[in-house]
């Protein structure tokens, strides 16, 4: 048994209810399944995309990326949660610009490949995949 002074204890209390008012969303970070949409595919296993049976080159954190967002399919991920799980680093650094640049990058070899705008900007959250029609 753990015991406190008050002022210890109303830091302990403080955190139980910032962690208890946290809205934990449990995220699909597996690697198995190839992902097929209209015109994208992304095989996982091999780290490559085909988008109109053509190769889409990404940087192995673009690949990760990208295959987080589309294993999410319309589920708004933050910057941080991006961050936490393609970088996996414990102290971030300039999480929104990292985001942002390779968000970016990703879009404007999408659009040069075949013209497609899959990723979403939730300004003030985050981004989400949505399926291109």
């Amino acid at each position: 048994m753990l015991s406190f002074n008050d002022a210890e204890e109303q830091i302990v209390n403080k955190i139980l209810d910032s962690l208890a008012a946290m809205d934990c969303q449990q995220i699909n970070f597996s690697v198995e399944s190839v992902l097929s949409f209209s015109n994208i595919t992304i095989y996982p296993q091999e780290c490559r995309i085909e988008i109109n049976g053509e190769s889409l080159t990404l940087s192995r954190r673009q690949f990760a990326l990208l295959y987080l967002l589309a294993c999410n399919v319309g589920r708004i991920l933050t910057k941080e949660q991006i961050y936490s799980h393609v970088w996996n680093e414990v102290v971030p650094i300039n999480v929104d610009e990292t985001i942002r640049y390779h968000i970016s990058e990703i879009r404007k070899k999408l659009n040069e490949l075949a013209g497609i705008d899959c990723i979403e900007t939730v300004w003030g959250i985050g981004y989400r995949f949505k399926e291109s029609k």
